[in-house]
């Protein structure tokens, strides 16, 4: 990322490189001269965290077209391994939540913005967590939300048990009709 910021040609240029960031986890850079594409193949253990990262990353996606996010760099999602990962073995490249790939040009590490690029591109995946966690956590409040207004409903239509009624003696009676 530093030749691309000096512009300089690095010169192990169109060379993958393989970055590990969790055990048995990486996420691959391929430079070029111009610019940095970062792949990352995105695996969660449970299903359900499977289908919300689909959602999520095909949502964040879209979401670079919104007019606030111009500058930021290109992102593609595809559930099948992107072209520039040709060669790369097999076992590397199982994901069950697709790949997401970001293109990375000298503006966007220009001065400053270096180490903040970075910094959001080794901690993505810590952050796709972190949000499928959050929409677990929420979808989970409005289920309990939702099942206890149900609760409310069926308690309310429950029929009142008619209570045994007390003469003016003391004696109870309970009325036939």
């Amino acid at each position: 990322m530093k030749h691309l910021a000096s512009k300089a040609v690095a010169p192990d240029a169109d060379r993958l490189i393989a970055l590990m960031h969790r055990p048995k986890e990486s996420f691959f850079l391929i430079p070029q001269p111009e610019k940095v594409t970062v792949v990352f193949p995105m695996r969660f253990r449970d299903s359900i965290d499977v289908v919300l990262a689909t959602s999520f990353l095909q949502e964040f996606m879209e979401a670079r077209r919104t007019a606030g996010l111009n500058n930021a760099p290109p992102c593609h999602w595809s559930p099948s391994p992107p072209l520039e990962l040709k060669g790369v073995p097999a076992h590397a490249l199982n994901a069950n939540a697709g790949f997401v790939s970001f293109v990375i040009f000298p503006r966007h590490v220009e001065g400053e913005k270096l180490d903040r690029t970075v910094w959001s591109l080794s901690t993505f995946h810590a952050y796709v967590s972190y949000h499928i966690k959050c929409s677990k956590s929420f979808m989970h409040s409005r289920m309990r939300r939702r099942v206890e207004t149900l609760i409310q409903a069926l308690n309310r239509a429950r029929p009142d048990v008619e209570k045994e009624k007390k003469t003016a003696q003391g004696r109870s009676f309970k009325r036939h009709i």
